[in-house]
């Protein structure tokens, strides 16, 4: 009797692993793509990228290499924050199959960009939060022209920025008559125009507002 016991236990436990290898088995078969998505394939510097699996049957077997030199062996679904901007080839590899998407990180925490409606040649300062942390562009801008994108690194713990701008027109420097308030993780277009407001960078009591059209 106990040894028809032993039997009956046995071949239960064998029965037991057959069944758990062949769910292994059926969900390895059941991977048959290796697509992905990204909840933004265009970020900024330290904000994270989540990367989601099409097929989510595989286990802890996804292999992700996030094209910065990083790779993960983990679920279907991940996070991953880049260090350095640039463009990365994400590539899932899972059941022997591939899938890639290109990743594009922005070279900073926070971008802007003038432009320029006047009908004024335009030489701009500019910097965020402080004139010292090293945030720092001069550029010029043609009238009816754009400047290239601006980026910055966040060098303060707020995620709101103050962008310094300093208008040089025919030699004389102007500041915007507005402060500019700018957010970490977004884009700014700052719009000039010839009715846009100014007054001189020096100044005693009140300041001379201008139209930048009657400089």
């Amino acid at each position: 009797m106990k040894r028809k016991l032993n039997i009956f236990k046995a071949l239960t436990l064998s029965l037991f692993l057959l069944t758990i290898v062949a769910c292994d088995s059926t969900n390895d078969l059941k991977v048959e793509t290796a697509a992905f998505s990204v909840n933004n394939d265009s970020v900024y510097l330290t904000k994270s990228i989540t990367f989601t699996a099409s097929d989510s049957l595989g286990g802890n077997d996804y292999s992700w290499d996030f094209g910065d030199g990083n790779k993960l062996m983990g679920k279907y679904n991940v996070t991953h924050t880049y260090e350095k901007g640039g463009q990365f080839t994400a590539i899932l590899t899972i059941n022997g199959f591939k899938s890639s998407r290109t990743i594009t990180v922005y070279k900073g925490t926070v971008s802007f960009r003038i432009i320029n409606q006047s009908n004024e040649y335009i030489n701009f300062l500019t910097y965020i939060d402080n004139y010292l942390t090293g945030n720092v562009n001069r550029f010029n801008v043609q009238p009816k022209s754009n400047s290239n994108t601006i980026y910055c690194i966040n060098s303060s713990t707020t995620q709101k920025h103050l962008l310094g701008v300093s208008l040089f027109i025919n030699n004389s420097e102007y500041m915007l008559e507005d402060i500019l308030w700018i957010s970490d993780f977004e884009h700014h277009d700052i719009i000039v125009t010839d009715e846009t407001k100014v007054h001189a960078r020096s100044y005693s009591g009140n300041p001379n507002i201008v139209m930048i059209k009657d400089l």
